[in-house]
């Protein structure tokens, strides 16, 4: 039986199908020096709010002073590694809530299965409703990104981040898992340099069984999390000035993160717009006007067939595509004298059904690379070990038994343990 793959590029939103195959490239890491070869030490942690005890989902955690970073996972647990003999506080800070500095000396006695809870208390902030109106928030966006050669580097840095993806095949099967520790050589916000970014290690592995008739692989998906940089490409490739008359603004609040404040800005498709945009919300900080967070969804809105168009670019006729959600988060943390891309999640659904068939079958994909560290000095990235418009992870990676080489490293806190998810998946494909 022929099988038919697609695959999904979250930054240019296309799917593609083709011919089927199992095969795994060899890894090619980049020669860009990120191994970490200093001691470390593994805290633990779980972030909820003080009143509800609900968790707290990609909180952001920071050791004080340093650019170690990470975020807690879905159900707010998270595995935070520094440099052992570190001293000083793990910083927790979620929006909405006020940040606490936590000394390092709390975590001991705290491991995996006990982890260090962490409770953060809501901020709530009455705001005038008379300063609410007389603040216009496209003169407000406007002057954001008027900011952003005074908020954001202007010259190249290297960055060391977390990649992980996940695609599922309707709610618990895993049709692939791949995770990599990626360098990135990221470009000035101000000109038209391109970021770059190579794979220094990764591991993957794919389920796909012999009776699917769709397997689902994603394409791009290491790229994407930089064209999902909303400050250097606003409003996912819109120019500025034409997002402005195709979306309607709301100032709608403020909220407090990481002790600063940031206007709230809700933006939804203005009523006749006719083309496929997003809603959501921006989060801009209110006393440099950085954008420090944006939150956001595909308008779908019943045009689910239509939607799926941005996903598949090559399809069957025989088969029926739909586009149910998309979702995305993407974040930015100040360190020293700016501010830095720092974290990015997009989630994506789609369902497929084959003529005369009365079912459905749904594919969830999930992307989420956090960034964990940054460089100095001269930093490169050869042409020869950068990630490509057109690559696939689970082609690129084939090392993900060297448990040894991620001990040292910061990764996004799976929901089930990494190590547990790959055993399985080897078990079911008899490896």
């Amino acid at each position: 039986m022929k099988r038919k793959l697609i695959y999904a590029l979250w930054a240019v939103l296309a799917l593609v199908c083709g011919q089927a195959t199992a095969a795994r490239a060899e890894t090619k890491p980049a020669a860009t020096g990120a191994a970490q070869a200093t001691a470390v030490v593994t805290l633990y942690g779980h972030v909820t709010d003080a009143a509800s005890a609900e968790a707290l989902f990609y909180s952001s955690v920071a050791l004080e002073g340093e650019a170690i970073t990470n975020v807690s996972n879905s159900q707010g647990f998270f595995s935070f590694k520094i440099p052992a003999g570190s001293e000083g506080n793990i910083v927790v800070s979620h929006q909405g809530y006020s940040q606490m500095a936590i000394p390092i000396s709390s975590f001991a006695g705290h491991g995996e299965s006990n982890p260090l809870e962490i409770k953060l208390v809501p901020i709530s902030i009455r705001l005038d409703p008379a300063f609410v109106r007389d603040i216009d928030p496209k003169v407000l966006l406007e002057a954001a990104y008027r900011s952003v050669r005074d908020n954001y580097p202007q010259q190249r840095r290297g960055l060391t981040a977390f990649y992980r993806e996940i695609g599922r095949k309707g709610s618990s099967k895993y049709v692939f898992l791949n995770e990599a520790v990626i360098d990135i050589d990221k470009a000035p916000y101000i000109g038209w340099g391109s970021d770059r970014m190579g794979i220094y290690k990764g591991r993957g592995t794919c389920n796909y069984d012999v009776t699917d008739t769709v397997v689902i692989k994603l394409q791009g998906g290491v790229r994407s999390t930089m064209d999902l940089d909303i400050v250097k490409y606003p409003f996912v490739g819109l120019p500025l000035i034409e997002a402005l008359n195709s979306y309607n603004f709301k100032l709608t609040g403020i909220s407090s993160h990481d002790g600063m404040l940031f206007y709230e800005v809700e933006f939804e498709p203005a009523e006749d717009e006719k083309q496929i945009l997003y809603r959501g919300k921006v989060y801009i900080e209110t006393e440099s006007l950085a954008i420090g967070r944006t939150e956001f969804s595909m308008a779908i809105d019943g045009r689910e067939q239509e939607a799926a168009g941005k996903f598949v670019v090559k399809r069957s006729a025989k088969t029926r595509y739909l586009a149910h959600r998309a979702d995305y988060t993407v974040s930015y943390r100040r360190f020293e004298d700016g501010w830095y891309y720092d974290y990015c999640r997009a989630e994506f659904q789609l369902s497929t059904r084959r003529r005369r068939s009365l079912f459905k079958t749904y594919f969830t994909i999930t992307e989420e690379m956090a960034v964990t560290g940054h460089k100095t000095g001269d930093f490169t990235i050869e042409k020869d070990n950068q990630v490509k418009f057109k690559d696939v992870l689970s082609e690129k990676v084939s090392d993900f038994r060297d448990d040894a080489f991620w001990g040292d490293y910061n990764i996004i806190e799976p929901d089930q343990s990494i190590e547990v998810i790959i055993k399985k998946i080897i078990r079911q494909l008899g490896r």
